[in-house]
């Protein structure tokens, strides 16, 4: 009889935390920030960079890891992760380390056509785990927008 209390206690957190989670808002995108090479191959090479959001949610979070794709004016650029516990503060910026792996074949084509137009779109789609406390949830990642890449390079 004492575990019915306890267990009905537990699936209220839960469901409490989660219903919490739901009315996450996205976090904006500020900048890129630290570029690096961290890897130059033939057929892939692998960029290190530090993309900067601003978290409009008066919540703290944090993200256990994020994975997926990313495009350069519709041409795929490569596979992206983020491998590391960030703690993001409530209504503040704060740095997601990524690191992007560019199919070499691809990066060509992009980079020809970014010189040629300095705005360029970039589309990203993968997911990330996010959450509180103990409870984490898998949260799309979807951003499509005309960027100057000359100003994001700088």
């Amino acid at each position: 009889m004492t575990k019915t209390p306890v267990l009905f206690l537990l699936i209220f957190i839960i469901v409490g935390v989660l219903s919490s989670c739901g009315s996450i808002k996205d976090p904006e995108f500020q900048s890129l920030e630290n570029i690096k090479l961290g890897k130059l191959g033939l057929s892939e090479s692998t960029l290190n960079l530090d993309i900067v959001y601003s978290n409009p949610n008066n919540t703290r979070l944090k993200l256990k890891s994020a994975e997926g794709e990313a495009w350069l004016d519709y041409n795929f650029l490569g596979h992206f992760t983020v491998d590391t516990l960030i703690k993001i503060p409530a209504n503040d910026l704060f740095r997601l380390p990524v690191k992007l792996k560019i199919d070499m074949s691809k990066i060509v084509q992009s980079s020809v056509l970014a010189f040629l137009n300095p705005e360029v779109l970039i589309k990203v789609i993968g997911k990330a785990r996010v959450g509180k406390g103990f409870v984490y949830i898998n949260y799309p990642i979807k951003y499509e927008g005309k960027q100057n890449l000359r100003q994001l390079l700088k």
